[in-house]
């Protein structure tokens, strides 16, 4: 599969775009997904732990401009605290 051509890299692309503005407040951006339904609140979630799983692989390329995000996301997976979590989507 082309992941370029997938709803998902289209949606990442722009959130990159809004990333990439210098007012981007991330406590904002997680306060609004506060009035997300319920059941997107969960498949957000589910997201942002495909995120820190992928982050903190092994295999995943780093410099210095996100070295720390990989060693937070490599410590969260070591940790074990991801092994038994289940995010159903209901």
């Amino acid at each position: 599969m082309d992941i370029q051509n997938t709803r998902e890299y289209k949606a990442a692309q722009d959130l990159e775009r809004a990333l990439n503005d210098y007012g981007w407040n991330p406590e904002r951006f997680a306060e609004s997904t506060s009035y997300f339904h319920r059941t997107l609140q969960q498949n957000l979630v589910k997201t942002v732990v495909a995120i820190i799983r992928m982050v903190g692989s092994e295999n995943y390329g780093t410099d210095l401009r996100n070295r720390a995000s990989h060693e937070l996301c490599k410590r969260i997976v070591e940790s074990g605290v991801l092994d038994d979590t289940h995010l159903p989507f209901i």
